[in-house]
């Protein structure tokens, strides 16, 4: 089949590049202690060392996230499953700053075990993190290495296999912004396990 380039002018709304993301929501605080959430996708790992597990979080630096993460150095990733769409879009919407987004969704709150912001009681899973290293590739872009404190589950998730972790959490894909300008998600259906050989 033919392939054809295409022009790198949007990359940051992820136009350009199809492509399945994680689905996290964002929680940070600032230094008043103001709630902020907001859902990212450009959330990977960046360390992978038991001994020096990090996170990697990539923020436009004009959004309230960036600002908060800047003024403290905290966040918490929160991943929420598929059937929680409608509220994660819901933390999408640009209300003024000082606004908590989630006074506005079905979400509540529980306490983190070692940062500030809180955990979003109903995702299954939540990573607490703090900052180490900020860099920036860009006048717009802030990328947040953080060292990754505590990582929480729904009681009883970890005792069970990967392929029925995956399924038992439903989580959903972000595959970016129609032409429309609204998200487009996607929900991971067909979960299996193949055998594979592993040389080390």
């Amino acid at each position: 089949m033919k392939k054809e380039s295409i022009d790198l002018h949007v990359m940051w709304h992820i136009d350009v590049l199809l492509q399945a993301y994680p689905v996290t929501i964002v929680t940070t605080v600032n230094k008043k202690g103001i709630l902020n959430a907001a859902p990212y996708s450009l959330v990977l790992p960046y360390c992978s060392s038991p001994k020096n597990p990090q996170m990697l979080l990539i923020v436009n630096k004009t959004w309230h996230t960036a600002k908060n993460i800047v003024e403290t150095g905290e966040f918490v990733l929160n991943y929420p499953g598929a059937g929680q769409v409608k509220d994660i879009v819901e933390t999408s919407r640009y209300y003024d700053d000082g606004v908590n987004e989630l006074e506005y969704t079905e979400f509540t709150t529980m306490a983190s075990n070692h940062v500030k912001p809180p955990r979003i009681t109903e995702c299954y899973q939540h990573v607490e993190c703090r900052v180490i290293r900020t860099e920036k590739p860009s006048n717009l872009q802030l990328n947040f290495i953080a060292e990754v404190l505590d990582i929480s589950q729904d009681q009883g998730l970890y005792d069970l296999g990967r392929v029925e972790r995956a399924k038992k959490v439903s989580a959903p894909a972000y595959l970016g912004v129609d032409e429309e300008q609204h998200h487009v998600f996607g929900e991971i259906r067909n979960i299996c396990a193949e055998e594979i050989d592993l040389f080390f």
